[in-house]
């Protein structure tokens, strides 16, 4: 199923934010899109999105943001937490309006049945619809929202880059659920999707500038993933691919298996690509009876791989190190709002610091600048962007900010 929204819009770019932790469904989005609305001050809305916790996954929620909001386009996704200027909150529901340049172009579009129609399949067909309308158009980025449980989230960006270009500039997030292994939920407009993928394609004139940081550096000597399978490593340097954790932390499967959130959380995998300045990390999500390792992520046959580490100050630093590509590719433009897409792992790994990674951001952009971001379960970004360049990987445990200039 695809839907599709196509807008001109009239309106000079005004941004709105809104917050709600009310319990009641209709409610709290009443609360939500109404400080929004009445931030913008009459101006009208282009584009809508929400996020919520997940006591907020609910066709109430998108059914009142429709009626209030109108025809308005709604993109979103639920979260482990919503990231606002005002602090870090796991409970609630977030509403950002936009008011966007008479020169911006932008159209939406959502898949669904991902893993039935296949991942590779579905990402061309976003694509294609994403491009609908855009003939005449220069196109400036997507922004997508995917489900945690699809199984070949590199296939997707796959397809959708066969359509959009292997170096156009792609920034998202998967939904999170606090790291339970069930469904969660993507937000088109009236609809509440699962197995499925949104997006939206912005062209004409729209100012951007994005950064990815993840902070972990390698740990021992290079390996090599001598047999795999989309995100399973049956083998590692022709030996079962659990023997890496193994000998590295002398425990049997078992006793791994036992502490494995943690242990994959604080030595993730690390992917060694040609030509990209940082590894591209993997989370271990369970091992097999046969010694495999299942990863959140494609992990190639020969892949050259590390375990990798990172300590407080180094998570943070990339924190930094992403809101400084993001503000040095805006230039002097003004920033109108920031969208931060955050792995929930770093969230679990900072604990009560999490703080100081928000501050970090403020303090980069702003107190005042209008902030509004996620805790996500893996995150879709080219690994640098240097004029935007650069193929876009589906990431673990890294931190992706994207800084909207005026139009």
């Amino acid at each position: 199923m695809t839907l599709l929204y196509l807008r001109y819009i009239l309106a000079y770019m005004n941004v709105s934010f809104g917050f709600s932790q009310l319990k009641e469904h209709i409610q709290a989005t009443n609360e939500a899109a109404g400080q929004a609305i009445i931030g913008l001050k009459g101006a009208p809305v282009s584009l809508a999105f929400i996020f919520t916790s997940a006591e907020f996954v609910h066709p109430l929620v998108l059914k009142t943001a429709n009626y209030l909001l109108g025809e308005t386009p709604i993109l979103g996704c639920n979260s482990s937490g919503i990231i606002t200027n005002k602090g870090i909150f796991k409970y609630g529901i977030a509403v950002l309006l936009l008011g966007l340049s008479q020169q911006t172009f932008f159209n939406t579009a959502a898949v669904t049945d991902i893993n039935k129609n296949t991942s590779l399949l579905s990402g061309k067909e976003l694509g294609s619809e994403l491009l609908y309308g855009f003939k005449e158009v220069r196109r400036s980025l997507a922004i997508i929202f995917s489900d945690k449980l699809i199984t070949e989230g590199a296939n997707l960006i796959n397809g959708l880059q066969e359509n959009l270009g292997r170096s156009f500039p792609l920034i998202g997030a998967s939904s999170a659920d606090n790291f339970a292994s069930q469904k969660t939920f993507q937000y088109f407009n009236n609809e509440l999707l699962t197995d499925s993928c949104c997006g939206i394609l912005f062209g004409g004139k729209f100012n951007f500038g994005f950064g990815i940081k993840h902070g972990w550096k390698p740990l021992g000597k290079m390996r090599c993933a001598t047999k795999s399978s989309s995100n399973v490593i049956k083998e590692i340097d022709d030996e079962p691919a659990v023997k890496l954790y193994q000998d590295y932390f002398a425990k049997d499967t078992m006793e791994l298996a036992k502490e494995l959130r943690r242990i994959s959380i604080f030595y993730p995998i690390g992917i060694y690509l040609e030509g990209e300045k940082e590894y591209l990390l993997r989370n271990v999500i369970s091992i097999k009876d046969d010694g495999s390792l299942v990863t959140q992520g494609d992990v190639p046959q020969d892949s050259k791989i590390r375990l990798m580490i990172s300590t407080e100050d180094s998570r943070l630093a990339a924190a930094i190190g992403a809101c400084v590509e993001a503000k040095r590719n805006l230039g002097e433009q003004k920033i109108k709002f920031v969208m931060v897409f955050d792995s929930a792992a770093r969230f679990s790994l900072l604990g009560r610091q999490h703080e100081r990674e928000l501050d970090v951001i403020k303090d980069a952009f702003g107190e005042n600048t209008p902030l509004i971001g996620i805790y996500t379960n893996g995150e879709q970004a080219p690994l640098k962007s240097i004029q935007h360049l650069g193929q876009t990987y589906f990431h673990n445990q890294s931190i992706s900010i994207l800084a909207i200039g005026e139009q």
